[in-house]
């Protein structure tokens, strides 16, 4: 694993006097924006046991990291349709089983299916994974494939920084749109290694930054 500090050569040059727990705060910060816009963290979540009359249940993300999106979820190797709000209870059983949780529902911590199963299960699952807000750094193999992106997107948030020796709005303009650019290349060459529909899954990361827009 990679430290936030471990970034530190590509960015403190151009940041006099930057204290390093702010630079690990912008670092952060980053990586999470980084990978909620691109995407570019994904895997096989571990299975989950289904119990019946059970509709909730917490996800299990690797150390340092937090669930962003569910890409494909299957009960039992049955599809379940990523739902963005509130199903009707007119389309609860679209398969035709008694029981049988047509939706999943997301938030940052755990999902739900929608209807509560009726009998046990194994719950499948592809996910988008980011860095929690607590995160001490990110992977070996995304710091040596992302570290440019997420460098620019630090100097971002510390440029912009009022009255420090390192503030510069022209600075800042540079960096946002080279971090735009190089998270909207890692995108594509997601959505080109998995094909898949515009997701509609909800999930309400609390306690997270916005992304840099």
């Amino acid at each position: 694993m990679k430290l936030w500090r471990d970034f530190y050569d590509l960015m403190m040059p151009d940041l006099p006097g930057c204290p390093s727990a702010a630079a690990d705060s912008a670092l952060r910060q980053s990586a999470i924006a980084f990978f909620e816009q691109s995407l570019a963290w994904q895997g096989t979540h571990p299975d989950v046991s289904v119990a019946a009359g059970v509709a909730e249940y917490a996800f299990t993300p690797p150390a340092d990291a937090v669930v962003h999106l569910i890409i494909h979820a299957a009960l039992d190797g049955e599809k379940i349709a990523l739902y963005p709000g509130e199903p009707s209870m007119g389309s609860m059983n679209r398969h035709g089983r008694k029981g049988a949780p047509a939706y999943i529902l997301a938030e940052a911590a755990s999902l739900m299916l929608v209807p509560a199963p009726a009998a046990p299960g194994t719950l499948s699952m592809t996910v988008a994974f980011k860095p929690s807000p607590a995160s001490m750094g990110i992977v070996d193999g995304q710091f040596n494939e992302y570290r440019e992106a997420i460098v620019h997107g630090a100097l971002v948030r510390l440029m912009l920084s009022p009255k420090k020796p390192y503030s510069s709005t022209q600075l800042a303009q540079y960096h946002q749109q080279q971090f735009a650019i190089k998270t909207a290349a890692a995108g594509q060459r997601v959505a080109r290694g998995y094909t898949r529909a515009r997701l509609q899954t909800r999930i309400m990361a609390r306690g997270i930054e916005p992304t840099i827009k």
